[in-house]
C-alpha cells in the first residue's frame, strides 16, 4: 500500500503594495507589512502547522488561490528549510534556510493579472496549498541510543516516524520491511558509540540502501558514517582520507590508500577533479566499485553504485563543487597487496601503530606486525588524516 501524499496549507492575505512581478521567485512573508520592492511577495502575515509543512518532501505541486483565482506550478522541497524562516519558492536550485522549494515552475510574475490584482485588498484571503507529487523515497534516520534528536526537520521527522526500530541488540526489524516498501519513514536507533549494530542489523540496512532508501544521521551534519549506511555498507572498518584534490592524490600514503584500500574508503572530492584523483585507480582496476551521491535534494543521503571509470561523469551529473565518494574495498586479485607497505604510507600520514594495528586486525596485522613493518626506529605518532575509523 502506497503511503497518502503529504499536503500543507499556508494562510495570508492581500496588501495594498503587492506587485507580483518577480521572475524568479514567490513568497508568502510572516510580516504583516510590505514595500513595494518586495515583487516576489504574494501573501503577507503568514500562518502554517509547521509539522505540516516540516514534513513535505520531493516534489509538490503548489497552488496560489485569492478570491476565486488561482495558479498552480510545481517545485522541490529544499531539505535545509528552516521551516519558519521564510516561505520563498525560486526557480533557481539556491538553497538557504528561507528558502522553501526550489525548481518551481511558478513564479509571482506567472500569476494572471486578475489574481495579482486580487492579492492587492487587505481584505482577500489567500492560500498556498502545497501536495506531494509522488511519495518521496524510503527514509531512514539514525542516532545512537542515548542520543537527543535535534529540534527541527528531522525533529519533526523523528516523532512522526512511520514505524521505530530499536537495533540495539539483535532484534530483526520485521515490521520496518512494509514501511520502507511504501517509501515511508522509519527511526531507527543504533547501539551506543564503541558497539556497532549486530550482523542481522547491518544486513537490514544495507538492503534498505540497496532498496533505494536516504539516510539522516540526527546529532551532526551527515560525514562518512551518513554516506557509508546510504551506501549499503558499515561505518567500520573505514578509512577516511578527508578532502582528496589533484594535489593531494600525489602523496604516496594517498595514492597507496586508493589503489590497496582493505576497507571502504572515504574522500571528498571536487567534481572536475574526479578523473585525476581517480586516475591511478582506474589504471589498477577500472571496474573498482565507487558510490556516489544520486544528486536529489532531499532530507539525507542517497549513493548509487558506478565504476571508478564512469564515476568522474557521474559525479559531474550531481551538479554541486565537491562530493564525498565511497571507493569499495579492493577486489581479490592474484597479486596480495602489500600490507608492510601500506602500514608505513599510512603511518607516515600521522596514523598510529596502535590505530593501524586496531583497525587492520581483521585482514592479519597486530601490533607487532605493524610495529615490524614500520622498523625499529619508527615511533608510535598521534593520529592525523587520513585516518581509519574502527
Amino acid at each position: 500500500m502506497a503511503r497518502t501524499r503529504r499536503r500543507a496549507l499556508v494562510r495570508g492575505h492581500g496588501h495594498p503594495r503587492i506587485r507580483a512581478t518577480h521572475a524568479k521567485t514567490l513568497e508568502f512573508t510572516h510580516d504583516n507589512e510590505v514595500t513595494e520592492r518586495a515583487t516576489c511577495v504574494v501573501g503577507v502575515a503568514a500562518e502554517l502547522d509547521p509539522t505540516e509543512l516540516g514534513l513535505l518532501r520531493g516534489r509538490v505541486r503548489f497552488t496560489v488561490e485569492a478570491a476565486g483565482h488561482e495558479a498552480t506550478g510545481e517545485a522541490t522541497i529544499n531539505p535545509d528549510h528552516a521551516v519558519r524562516d521564510g516561505l520563498v519558492l525560486r526557480r533557481s536550485h539556491h538553497t538557504d534556510s528561507g528558502t522553501l522549494a526550489v525548481a518551481a515552475t511558478l513564479t509571482a510574475e506567472d500569476l494572471d493579472r486578475d489574481l495579482a490584482a486580487a492579492l492587492t485588498d487587505p481584505a482577500t484571503a489567500v492560500t498556498l496549498t502545497l501536495v506531494e507529487v509522488t511519495p518521496p523515497t524510503p527514509l531512514i534516520l539514525l542516532r545512537q541510543a542515548g542520543q537527543s534528536v535535534p529540534v527541527g526537520r528531522l525533529d519533526l521527522l523523528w516523532r512522526h516516524a512511520d514505524e521505530t526500530v530499536d537495533l540495539v541488540g539483535s532484534r530483526e526489524p520485521v515490521a520496518a520491511g512494509a514501511v520502507l516498501d511504501r517509501a515511508g519513514i522509519v527511526a531507527v536507533t543504533l547501539p551506543p558509540a564503541g558497539e556497532g549494530p549486530s550482523g542481522t542489523a547491518l544486513a537490514w540496512l544495507s538492503a534498505a540502501a540497496g532498496a533505494g532508501a536516504r539516510f539522516a544521521l540526527l546529532g551532526g551534519a551527515g560525514g562518512p558514517t551518513e554516506v557509508l549506511f546510504a551506501a549499503g555498507l558499515s561505518p567500520t572498518p573505514a578509512l577516511l582520507l578527508g578532502r582528496v584534490d589533484r594535489r593531494a592524490v600525489r602523496r604516496p600514503e594517498v595514492e597507496v590508500s586508493l589503489r590497496s584500500a582493505l576497507a571502504p574508503t572515504v574522500l571528498v572530492v571536487p567534481a572536475d577533479e574526479v578523473d585525476a584523483v581517480l586516475e591511478h585507480v582506474v589504471a589498477a582496476t577500472p571496474a573498482r566499485r565507487v558510490a556516489v551521491p544520486d544528486g536529489r535534494p532531499d532530507v539525507g543521503t542517497a549513493m548509487r553504485w558506478t565504476t571508478a571509470e564512469r564515476a568522474g561523469a557521474a559525479v559531474r551529473r550531481v551538479g554541486v563543487p565537491e562530493v564525498t565518494i565511497v571507493l569499495a574495498s579492493s577486489p581479490a586479485t592474484d597479486e596480495p597487496v602489500d600490507l608492510d607497505a601500506l602500514v608505513r604510507a599510512l603511518a607516515s600520514a600521522g596514523v598510529s601503530p596502535r590505530t593501524l594495528s586496531e583497525a587492520l586486525a581483521p585482514f592479519g596485522l597486530n601490533r607487532r606486525r605493524v610495529y615490524d613493518a614500520l622498523g625499529p626506529d619508527r615511533s608510535a605518532g598521534g593520529p592525523a588524516e587520513p585516518g581509519v575509523r574502527t
